[in-house]
């Protein structure tokens, strides 16, 4: 049996009673903004996890928990993809970790899975008693009981943050307040704390810190609330440069005033009537997908994912449009490693790094080029940055295009 839903019209906490008291045997798969998590029950009860949310993978939750360097992970992920072993187990190989540190994170990277659902506002799930898990999918043991009780306290939590942390564009800098010693002994508090110099926004303290939303401004909340750090300024984003795990910004967007009335229109004539009604229909979502097909059979594939990510907006849980916006995105990474950001090339900025502060640049945009370094290509940047590849690269042609970087052959 599949069961399709939203958590719009079945919220979490129900969906997951449902399974509990129904003992149910299968997966679940929960989507939102392109990230999918997958749950998996064995009799009403939580037996593994699975997400590939960039900040909830492996080496990034690694990164962000001060066990491992942006350095060692890069090396890691080079091993892997020569011999597609498990990157835990390079690690180990590596020397890079213990087993127990290993194990803990792998434990404390399920749980973020699970509760981490909560932060989700919508998501589109599908149930499926006959799916196969992934192969690489996480065992843990938790009742239902314990994640919605859990679960509930940090949806409050998230409301308490959000108050305050409720756009990605604000910018903190810290006081004259000193942070007590149990934030300098902790790798992952003093990692944090340190990324806030004046100048960057939630967002980019975010991208820096390879973690989620919840763990990242938690911590900044205590901070803000301890008087440790205070907002200086907020920035305008645009939302669509933001990777889609980030900080919701539709609470900022409903407390904004309302737009004056626009002046009523003049009387339209028949042939106006008749244009307006011809570009309802090129509107349709059918014409639409039509004209994205048109511009992948032209190999024009990031014209096709603007039309198919719009319309991913509108019906995120069609699974046809799901399998259009893959084979898309698939398309134009090859592409872009073929003809616009080639893997082996390493990217170098055109002019010096302090000239970019005044450069309208997105939060991606500023943390990959912060990681030029001369000797990384674009593979490895690619491979260390918090996000999808196929926003990753598109940034990176965009700066290309914008004259900011050039590509150089290694040495």
């Amino acid at each position: 049996m599949t069961m399709l839903g939203s958590l719009h019209t079945m919220p979490l906490t129900d969906l997951l009673q449902w399974l509990g008291a129904s003992r149910k045997t299968g997966t679940l798969f929960l989507e939102r903004s392109k990230v999918v998590k997958q749950i998996v029950f064995r009799e009403g009860h939580v037996v593994a996890c699975s997400s590939d949310d960039p900040p909830e993978l492996l080496g990034h939750f690694l990164v962000h928990q001060g066990k491992i360097t942006e350095e060692v992970l890069q090396q890691a992920l080079a091993r892997q993809s020569a011999t597609r072993v498990h990157l835990g187990k390079i690690l180990l190989e590596m020397k890079a970790l213990t087993l127990e540190d290993l194990k803990r994170v792998l434990e404390a990277k399920a749980e973020e899975t699970i509760y981490g659902l909560f932060d989700w506002e919508d998501a589109e799930f599908r149930f499926d008693e006959e799916a196969e898990p992934s192969p690489h999918i996480f065992p843990i043991q938790l009742d239902v009981e314990d994640i919605l009780l859990r679960g509930l306290k940090r949806f409050d939590e998230m409301k308490r943050i959000r108050k305050v942390f409720n756009d990605p564009g604000i910018v903190l800098r810290k006081t004259d307040h000193q942070p007590p010693s149990g934030v300098v002994q902790n790798r992952t508090a003093l990692g944090i704390y340190e990324l806030i110099t004046g100048e960057r926004t939630v967002a980019e303290i975010l991208l820096h810190a390879h973690g989620s939303e919840y763990l990242v401004t938690k911590f900044l909340f205590e901070l803000f609330r301890n008087g440790m750090v205070e907002i200086s300024e907020v920035r305008q984003i645009v939302a669509e440069t933001l990777p889609g795990s980030f900080l919701p910004i539709e609470e900022a967007a409903a407390q904004a005033p309302p737009p004056e009335s626009a002046p009523e229109a003049e009387p339209a004539d028949s042939a106006q009537v008749q244009a307006a009604a011809s570009r309802q229909s090129l509107a349709s979502p059918e014409a639409e997908l039509e004209a994205a097909r048109a511009l992948m059979g032209r190999g024009e594939f990031e014209g096709a994912l603007e039309i198919l990510n719009a319309q991913y907006r509108i019906r995120p849980g069609e699974e046809s449009l799901r399998r259009l916006v893959a084979e898309a995105e698939a398309a134009f990474v090859d592409k872009a490693y073929r003809y616009y950001v080639p893997p082996h090339k390493i990217p170098v900025l055109r002019r010096p790094a302090e000239s970019l502060t005044g450069e309208e640049l997105s939060p991606v945009e500023f943390f990959l080029l912060s990681r030029f370094n001369g000797t990384w290509d674009v593979r490895s940047i690619i491979q260390i940055a918090p996000i999808r590849e196929v926003e990753a690269l598109k940034t990176l042609k965009r700066l290309r295009e914008k004259g900011y970087i050039e590509l150089k052959d290694p040495e």
